[in-house]
């Protein structure tokens, strides 16, 4: 009995495998789902700070729009961030930052497709927001951050 349980897990797990094989390998091939762009600032991208850097950036998971991966070309840092979809009239291969002074915070990222990801905006950006209307009389600016555009390669 423990002999026949043992085969139908070791199938079953075998199947499992394949199945994630070439369900994810042709979505890793498609380059049109990634794309590349070099960042000359270091940002935050949900709790993680990133330095300034070249970076791939992927969707992962079951939907495209769902999860993504971002990685630097060196391979020292990484992270999957959870995402939803964002609407845009254009199609463009962009990364868009929102800076808070000196604070960058990644906000949405466009692979070609006028559907994109937009990340929701974490502690940390939420923080920055509160501290730069707290000295806006000071610093005579809004709470709003600036929209920072880098253009994928």
């Amino acid at each position: 009995m423990q002999k026949q349980i043992l085969q139908a897990a070791t199938t079953l797990s075998l199947v499992a495998a394949l199945t994630i094989t070439f369900t994810v390998a042709p979505a890793a091939a498609d380059s049109s789902s990634w794309i590349r762009v070099d960042v000359p600032f270091d940002f935050t991208a949900g709790q993680s700070i990133f330095p300034a850097g070249k970076y791939t950036i992927r969707p992962t998971g079951w939907n495209n729009t769902a999860v993504i991966r971002i990685a630097s070309e060196d391979g020292k840092a990484s992270a999957f961030l959870p995402t939803h979809s964002a609407q845009s009239v254009q199609s463009r291969d962009v990364v868009i930052f929102h800076r808070y002074g000196d604070q960058y915070f990644l906000f949405q990222v466009w692979n070609g497709d006028t559907i994109g990801s937009e990340l929701p905006k974490s502690s940390m950006e939420l923080q920055a927001a509160r501290a730069i209307e707290v000295n806006k009389d000071r610093a005579a600016r809004s709470g709003e951050p600036a929209e920072i555009i880098i253009a994928a390669n």
